[in-house]
């Protein structure tokens, strides 16, 4: 019987047929990815198994997803991955990053932290965001930018936070006096949590809670807010404008990510929509941050 990591890949026709499939095989996978494709519409779901996947086990699952997709089943391809120490492998090829006043780096760096740097400790993980993306890139140098008008929010929110990296910079760059983070994913708040103890931030100046968008109750009753940061996909953007928008108070400032330049348009036309504007914009490698306002 062969042993070892495998991946296998579902090759999908859209965003909206990931979250299905994701949720037929979290339980049997050792952890899960999804990528959306250059130019799109069609997504690649990856899980990874301790050893060849059981397809007998995964056929309803599957088959449930495809039709709860509304989609043609997919045809799983399964790899076996090199015997790597995945994680030793992933901490070396990990260089800390500098973005404005942050300092980045995971927690067995040895070397001296910059002088006059805010240091963030962000173990990588099963969460996105490490600082190395553009897109947090982005928002990290927005935050930044905040910081140098020396203007105070009394309240912000990390919607989508992944590892926390953007609400521990919030914190630690004392831009905000209680910064709330959520995520949909349970375990990305368990990293984020993990990380937010390392950095020494911790309650009340920082909440996490795993949320579907802004569908909770500690998060609600946080609102309004003067600082959202919102790094995500497009489309959850754009889905998400109407609640984002009417939890922003007067004159606060939104931060928004995880989109392609191409992309903006769509975006930033559904937040026109619901009366903000356009501050400004960042790109880098074909992928944007936006900044919008009331």
């Amino acid at each position: 019987m062969s042993s070892g990591v495998f991946k296998t890949t579902l090759i999908l026709p859209s965003e909206a047929s990931v979250e299905p499939f994701q949720t037929a095989v979290e339980a049997y996978a050792l952890g899960t990815a999804a990528f959306e494709w250059e130019g799109g519409p069609r997504w690649s779901l990856e899980f990874y198994t301790d050893g060849p996947p059981d397809r007998s086990a995964l056929d309803q699952p599957l088959a449930r997803a495809a039709a709860e997709a509304g989609v043609a089943e997919p045809d799983p391809i399964v790899e076996p991955l090199p015997d790597i120490d995945w994680v030793a492998e992933n901490q070396k090829s990990f260089e800390p990053i500098r973005a404005g006043r942050f300092y980045v780096h995971q927690q067995f760096h040895t070397q001296t932290i910059p002088a006059g740097s805010v240091a963030l400790t962000v173990n990588a993980g099963t969460a996105f965001g490490t600082g190395s993306h553009a897109t947090t890139w982005g928002c990290l140098m927005e935050i930044d930018r905040l910081c140098r008008g020396r203007r105070r929010f009394a309240r912000a929110l990390d919607l989508g936070c992944g590892t926390a990296i953007l609400a521990m910079a919030l914190a630690k760059g004392h831009l905000a006096d209680c910064v709330v983070a959520s995520d949909i994913d349970s375990a990305a708040v368990q990293v984020a949590q993990e990380n937010a103890r390392l950095n020494g931030v911790l309650p009340p100046r920082l909440v996490l809670r795993t949320a579907i968008g802004m569908r909770h109750l500690d998060i609600q009753r946080q609102a309004p807010y003067d600082l959202i940061v919102a790094n995500i996909l497009a489309r959850p953007l754009m889905h998400l404008s109407k609640d984002v928008t009417q939890s922003l108070s007067a004159g606060g400032i939104l931060i928004l990510s995880g989109l392609l330049v191409e992309q903006e348009a769509m975006v930033l036309g559904t937040y026109r929509n619901q009366g903000l504007r356009l501050v400004r914009r960042r790109r880098r490698n074909g992928w944007s941050t936006l900044v919008i306002s009331r």
